[in-house]
């Protein structure tokens, strides 16, 4: 099979990997796992109906009582691409849309990355579609902005290397450039755990190609495009900073930061994906598939032999070899956290003992991993056109190395034969499937490498059903709904918003944040930074003066509870009623209070108190209280007023002015980029 036929395989491979992503679009329906229903949906909504009323993205009332929406970030509100679809296309469009972006941005980077180091136009497009549908990609598509954030990681590596490797001056330029828009997309997109795993694979490749070309100066623009990146995406770094200072997250201890470590015993999926019960294998807390879910095809494990078994003949890309194995051993070391030693050490920098996760890192591995597969499916071409002499047979008994191991534990462990692991370990034969499709992959690698050319193309097409089952299958675990399908059975909220405060239930049909879709506002809820307060959010107190007026049960019935209070109150220093005072306008950031004040007393609201919240008392500026610690007041004299809050944090403000700094600094390296005159 030539080398064209490959390629033109490889894409009608990856288009069909795509192709079931796109259905939802295509049927009016949506992805309801997890995170995507509960949570990316109804913040998406919250920011729609925003831009559709012109009002702020800043603030949402309908989360704890009053949310810095664009601090908390992974709406990703000032992304471009976010603005656009949400301005144009309807709720469950754009969020298809926003989605399905990741998967050909992924695929068109690591295309990019792997033919700028060298590898031939099909092993690029393997590896392409290797990283685009990666298990970690596939599986985490509820987390859709840290995935879009993941996608930005090779055009960042293949920028780096044209600043790094490429002559023309100009070309370097415009590289700095697109450097720096690319971080800030990534910064822009809120998620900034993602951000610095992309942060980190720069680092690592620029060192990387920095050494093998000697070119150390060229370290220097490199540096210099991460800060204008980051500059640029000061818009939303400095407020999620803020939004981070303010939550609950601050408060927690290092430990926190290595829940959900990855357990050695999931290595065993790398042999035998079907090894567990459930997917996977978790000693403490839940078992989340998505996310100790660690196998991505079983021709990454392949690869890692073959280039093992090839390493004499491979000598021109040796060193991106010896590259990718480094950078893939430390990713596995710090996805598995606690159990491994490495993570732990991120613990005593400030800052990222609130990242949680270390299993994440498998992103690491998979994507490393995928540059070796890349490797050895170039040098299987290149042993089927002789342009390479095959391996001794006796040299391929390596490959066969994970089938056996599959065989072994399937008979050991998933047979019951030591009768222990009956509840964790999969049946026999569910577990002999996976040693199935690892065993007919090693196969497809062995005759390939014995000058079987249609083994070839059979080994692409294995490899993109492996990544469908794995991943693919995992997606459509949960029926596709419409978003009406999905909250028909809620009962609407009523039309006052005073009237429409609710909480949520810890678990049931319409859990987290799934109520504001139907326009309640929630006196609890589910974001990333939970703002911290004095009062429990679930307390009788926290929800009393929040101005609760519903309860869902975890059964999905809704109660009416009393003793909330009103929406604006006029009380004097003892707590009393001191006047009258209705509300005017009650919109995102923004309400106007109109108040008779029987003597000096504090206006309160059941709006969340933030330091962003500014008042003016009849057109004069006022100063703001706090009601409880927790919620919005104003301090006013006898007498009538008009009593006006805004909400504009310093954080925003501050963000923007380096966000322009940035952009006068991008526009002066594009200027450099300038063709020079005739």
């Amino acid at each position: 099979m030539t080398e064209s036929r490959v390629a033109l395989l490889v894409t009608l491979c990856s288009a069909a990997l795509l192709a079931p992503l796109a259905v939802p679009l295509l049927t009016g329906r949506v992805f309801v796992t997890d995170d995507l229903a509960f949570y990316h949906l109804p913040i998406r909504h919250l920011f729609q109906q925003a831009l559709n009323a012109g009002d702020t993205t800043l603030w949402t009332p309908a989360i704890f009582s009053g949310l810095y929406l664009h601090g908390e970030g992974q709406a990703g509100i000032f992304h471009p691409f976010h603005q656009f679809l949400y301005r144009v296309f309807p709720l469950g469009a754009a969020l298809n849309l926003e989605m399905i972006a990741s998967y050909p941005a992924a695929f068109g980077g690591t295309l990019w990355l792997l033919r700028r180091l060298g590898l031939g136009r099909a092993a690029a497009l393997t590896g392409a579609m290797l990283f685009a549908f990666s298990g970690f990609n596939l599986l985490h598509h509820m987390h859709i902005n840290m995935v879009a954030v993941v996608a930005h990681l090779p055009w960042l590596l293949a920028g780096a290397d044209v600043l790094i490797t490429d002559e023309r001056p100009r070309a370097r330029t415009l590289a700095v450039a697109g450097i720096a828009v690319c971080l800030a997309s990534a910064i822009l997109l809120g998620f900034p755990q993602a951000v610095l795993w992309d942060g980190m694979a720069l680092a690592a490749f620029g060192l990387f190609r920095a050494g093998q070309t000697g070119r150390w100066r060229r370290l220097a623009p490199l540096t210099a495009a991460i800060a204008i990146g980051t500059l640029l995406g000061g818009l939303q770094l400095l407020p999620t900073l803020a939004a981070a200072a303010d939550s609950t997250r601050m408060q927690e201890s290092s430990e926190f930061a290595m829940t959900y470590s990855l357990h050695p015993y999931n290595i065993i999926q790398l042999w035998s994906p079907m090894f567990f019960a459930k997917g996977a294998f978790s000693d403490r807390g839940f078992m989340l598939f998505h996310e100790y879910g660690i196998y991505s095809g079983a021709v990454l494990q392949l690869a890692v032999i073959w280039v093992w078994i090839r390493r004499d003949a491979l000598t021109k890309p040796r060193a991106l070899i010896m590259a990718a194995a480094v950078f893939a051993a430390v990713g596995l070391a710090l996805a598995l956290g606690e159990h491994g030693g490495v993570a732990v050490l991120f613990t005593y920098v400030p800052g990222l003992q609130t990242l949680r996760a270390p299993v994440r890192y498998i992103l690491f591995f998979q994507f490393a991993l995928a540059i070796l597969a890349a490797v050895m499916l170039d040098d299987l071409l290149a042993i089927a056109e002789g342009r390479s002499e095959p391996p001794p047979a006796r040299s391929l008994a390596a490959l066969w190395v994970p089938a056996a191991l599959g065989i072994v534990t399937t008979l050991a462990l998933n047979s019951g034969v030591f009768g222990y692991g009956r509840h964790t370990f999969a049946s026999a034969p569910a577990a002999a499937a996976g040693v199935a499709i690892v065993t007919a992959v090693t196969l497809l690698v062995y005759l390939a490498g014995r000058r079987r050319r249609w083994a070839i193309g059979m080994l692409v097409v294995m490899t993109a059903a492996d990544l469908a089952v794995w991943g693919i299958g995992f997606i459509y675990r949960r029926p596709l709904q419409t978003i009406e399908e999905l909250t028909q059975s809620i009962p609407p909220a009523p039309d006052a918003p005073a009237a429409s405060y609710a909480t949520a239930p810890e678990r049931g049909p319409y859990k987290d944040d799934l109520l504001v879709l139907k326009g309640y506002r929630l006196t609890n809820g589910y974001v990333g930074l939970y703002p911290a307060g004095r009062h429990p959010l679930d307390g009788d107190l926290a929800m009393r003066l929040a101005g609760t007026r519903w309860v869902f049960t975890n059964s999905g019935a809704r109660l009416p509870v009393g003793g909330g209070v009103e929406r604006v109150r006029l009380l004097d220093d003892q707590g009393q009623p001191a006047g009258s005072a209705r509300l005017l306008v009650d919109r995102p950031g923004h309400l106007v209070a109109e108040v008779e004040a029987h003597g000096p007393g504090t206006l309160a609201l059941t709006e969340r108190f933030h330091e962003g919240w500014s008042a003016t008392i009849d057109g004069r500026a006022g100063s703001t209280a706090r009601v409880e610690e927790d919620f919005l007041g104003c301090r006013v004299e006898t007498g009538r007023h008009r009593v006006t809050f805004r909400f504009m944090p310093r954080s925003f403000v501050y963000g923007s002015i380096a966000s322009a700094i940035g952009f006068v600094l991008l526009a002066g390296v594009l200027l450099g980029a300038r063709e020079p005159t005739p």
